[in-house]
C-alpha cells in the first residue's frame, strides 16, 4: 500500500540548461497535477504530465520546475534614431541658451524611453531538453514513490496491529458462542415454563422447539463468520500494491 504523501527531487543538466524537478504529494481523491514553472519554459509541462500520469493515479502532486540556462541567449539591440533626433531637437534651444550641456552620452540614451529596443532570442527547447526533462522527472518520481511506499508500509503495520486486536476480540466472542447459545436456550425454556406453569395444552416438544428458535435468533455465528472474511480481505488489500484507500474505507464501514 502506498500513502499519498511524500516528496522527491532530482537535478540534471545538458550543455544548454540545468534543470531541477521537485515533487510534493498530498492527499486527494483523484490525481491533481499542479505544475509551477517560468512562463518561458511552459513547454516542459506536457512532458512532465506524461511521466507522472504513467505512474501515479491519486493525490495532489505539486510540481516545481527550476530551469537555468547555462549560456547567454542571443540578443539584438535596435536604436530608434527618430526618437533620439526628436529629443536632440527639443533640447537644442536649451543648449544654445547655456541652460544644459550639449551632447548625449550612452547613459543618456539608456534613459530615453523607447530609444533602445532590446530583443532576446526565444527559448529553443529541442529533443535533448525534452529527454532531459523526462529523465530528471523520472528520478524525482522514484524518490516520491519510495517515500509514499515507506509511509504506506508504516500505515499497514499500524492497521494490521489494530486488525489483530479486533481478531482477538472476535475469537473471544466465537469461543463464547456455543455456551452462550446453550445458556440462552435454557433461559428461554425456563422462562416459558414459568409463564405457562403446568398447562397441559402445551406440547413439551413444541415448547422446546419454540425455545430453540428464539435462542437461535440471538446467535451471532453469521456475523462472526462475516467479520472473519472481512478481516482476511482487509489484510489482503492492505498488503497489495494497487490503490486501496477506498476499498479499505468500505471494509471498515
Amino acid at each position: 500500500m502506498r500513502s499519498m504523501t511524500g516528496s522527491g527531487q532530482a537535478t540534471g543538466a545538458n550543455e544548454r540548461f540545468a534543470l531541477t524537478v521537485s515533487l510534493r504529494g498530498v492527499n486527494h481523491r483523484s490525481l491533481d497535477l499542479q505544475v509551477k514553472v517560468a512562463e518561458a519554459y511552459r513547454v516542459v509541462e506536457a512532458d512532465l504530465r506524461d511521466v507522472l500520469t504513467a505512474e501515479l493515479s491519486r493525490g495532489r502532486i505539486e510540481t516545481r520546475v527550476d530551469i537555468a540556462p547555462l549560456g547567454e541567449r542571443p540578443a539584438t539591440v535596435a536604436l530608434r534614431r527618430e526618437i533620439v533626433m526628436a529629443v536632440i531637437a527639443s533640447v537644442r534651444p536649451l543648449v544654445a541658451a547655456g541652460e544644459v550641456a550639449g551632447g548625449l552620452t550612452a547613459g543618456d540614451l539608456l534613459r530615453i524611453p523607447g530609444a533602445l529596443e532590446v530583443e532576446v532570442a526565444a527559448v529553443e527547447w529541442g529533443d535533448a531538453e525534452r529527454e532531459l526533462t523526462a529523465e530528471v522527472a523520472r528520478r524525482a518520481l522514484v524518490e516520491l514513490v519510495s517515500a509514499r511506499e515507506s509511509e504506506g508500509a508504516r500505515l499497514v503495520a499500524i492497521l494490521l496491529g489494530r486488525l489483530e486486536e479486533l481478531e482477538q476480540g472476535v475469537a473471544k466472542i466465537d469461543a463464547l458462542r456455543a455456551p452462550a447459545l446453550a445458556a440462552s436456550h435454557a433461559a428461554i425454556g425456563k422462562r416459558l415454563s414459568e409463564l405457562l406453569g403446568e398447562a397441559t395444552a402445551i406440547d413439551p416438544l413444541r415448547l422446546a422447539q419454540e425455545a430453540a428458535v428464539l435462542a437461535d435468533r440471538s446467535d451471532v455465528s453469521e456475523e462472526v463468520d462475516r467479520l472473519k472474511a472481512h478481516f482476511e480481505h482487509f489484510r489482503e488489500v492492505a498488503r497489495g500494491r494497487a490503490a486501496s484507500g477506498k476499498r479499505l474505507d468500505f471494509l471498515t464501514q
